[in-house]
C-alpha cells in the first residue's frame, strides 16, 4: 500500500483530469472585475494610468527555492493605487493576467463570492470558510505555511522553529499574510492531424522513460525530487505526447551519484574524503549556511557550475566551532546563487 502513496502524490501535484472534464482554462475565475487568463496588463494600464511594475515576494517559492511556478512571471507584478491590496502578475510569454496576489490591504470578495477583510483574517477564519483546506503545507525553502488547493492559497508566516511537527493551535489565530489566486492560461491548440493522446502523463525516472506501473516499485522515501510540468511547459519539452503532463523523478541514489560526480571533479580533497557516493558517513553538507540532515539529495543534485559560488571543506574543529557539529570529521560547505528578483 505504501508504494501507491507515490502515485497518489503525483496525481495531487499534477491535478490530473479525465478527458470528459474541462481544464482550468475553461473556467471563469474573476475578482474585482478582472478575469484570470482573459484580462491583460495592457487593459489594466488603460484604466489605471499609475500602474507600475513592482517586486513580488513569492510566498510559496522562497528566495532559496530552486523551482519556480511556470504559470506566471515569478517575482514581478503590477500594482495601482486604484486597486488597493491587489498585485497583478502576468504569464511569462503573454500579457494575460494569470495570478492575483491579495495583500493585507485587500477588502472585498473572493472569486466564489466569499467576503474577506484581510486586515482581520486569521487562519482560523480561512478554515471556517473553507474546511476542505485543512492540510497545512510548506516547502522547506518557504517562510510560510499554506492552506491551498490548485487555484487559491492562503499563506501564514512561519514563526516557530523547528517547523515540524506543526503546532496548528499556535497558528490558528495568526493573520493571513497573503492570498494567491492562480490559473494556468495554456489552452491546447487544435490538432489538424489525428494524434493518439494518452490519458496519463509521461513519466521519467532517473532520465529513463517508464510506465506508470514502474512507479509502484518505489517508496516515497526513495525519491529525491519530483518535477511536474503541465500544459504548454510539458508539450514544449516532449510534444503532444505530454499533453496530459510530464513528470521527472529522481531517486536519492541517482541524485547522490550526480552531485558526487560533480563535486569530485571540483575538488580532489572531496574525492579523497568521499571516494564513493555510498561513503558519506563522515561528512555533513552545509548549503547556503543551512546544515543538511535528511532528504537533501535533490537539493545537492541541482548544483552545477552555473550556480555554484563557493565550495570549501572544513575539518572537525572548524565544523564544531561554526556549526556546533561534533560527530562528523568533515564539513562540505556549499554556497549557490539564489533566484534574482527582477528589477522594476
Amino acid at each position: 500500500m505504501k508504494r501507491h502513496t507515490l502515485l497518489i502524490l503525483i496525481a495531487v501535484l499534477l491535478g490530473i483530469k479525465s478527458h470528459g472534464q474541462s481544464s482550468n482554462s475553461d473556467n471563469n475565475i474573476s475578482i474585482s472585475g478582472f478575469n484570470l487568463c482573459k484580462s491583460s496588463i495592457a487593459e489594466l494600464k488603460e484604466i489605471a494610468p499609475d500602474l507600475k511594475a513592482i517586486k513580488v515576494e513569492e510566498m510559496d517559492n522562497g528566495i532559496n527555492c530552486i523551482a519556480t511556478d511556470s504559470r506566471f512571471e515569478n517575482g514581478r507584478g503590477y500594482s495601482s493605487k486604484k486597486f488597493p491590496g491587489m498585485i497583478f502578475q502576468k504569464e511569462e510569454n503573454s500579457d494575460l493576467i494569470s495570478k492575483i496576489r491579495l495583500t493585507t490591504e485587500f477588502i472585498g470578495n473572493l472569486p466564489d463570492g466569499t467576503y474577506i477583510d484581510m486586515p482581520k483574517t486569521t487562519a482560523k477564519d480561512v478554515l471556517k470558510k473553507y474546511p476542505a483546506l485543512n492540510t497545512w503545507g510548506s516547502r522547506d525553502c518557504s517562510d510560510y505555511w499554506s492552506l491551498s488547493n490548485d487555484t487559491i492559497s492562503f499563506f501564514i508566516r512561519i514563526e516557530k522553529t523547528p517547523r515540524y511537527p506543526i503546532d496548528e493551535n499556535y497558528y490558528l489565530d495568526k493573520p493571513v499574510a497573503g492570498i494567491d489566486i492562480v490559473l494556468s492560461c495554456y489552452k491546447k491548440k487544435t490538432e489538424t492531424n489525428f494524434v493518439l493522446i494518452p490519458k496519463d502523463p509521461v513519466f521519467f525516472i532517473d532520465s529513463l522513460k517508464v510506465s506508470k506501473q514502474e512507479l509502484t516499485k518505489y517508496e516515497p522515501n526513495e525519491i529525491a525530487s519530483l518535477t511536474v510540468y503541465k500544459d504548454k511547459n510539458a508539450t514544449d519539452i516532449l510534444g503532444a505526447e505530454a499533453v496530459n503532463g510530464l513528470i521527472y523523478i529522481e531517486t536519492k541514489k541517482f541524485a547522490r551519484e550526480r552531485y558526487w560526480k560533480f563535486l569530485k571533479i571540483m575538488s580532489n580533497k572531496y574525492l579523497e574524503i568521499v571516494p564513493h557516493p555510498s561513503q558519506e558517513q563522515n561528512v555533513v553538507y552545509v548549503l547556503n549556511d543551512k546544515v543538511l540532515k535528511t532528504n537533501f539529495e535533490g537539493d545537492l543534485a541541482g548544483i552545477d557550475k552555473s550556480n555554484l559560488i563557493d565550495f570549501r571543506i572544513i575539518n572537525s574543529q572548524e565544523l564544531e566551532k561554526a556549526y556546533n557539529i561534533s560527530d562528523k570529521k568533515w564539513g562540505i560547505i556549499l554556497k549557490t546563487k539564489v533566484k534574482e528578483k527582477q528589477q522594476n
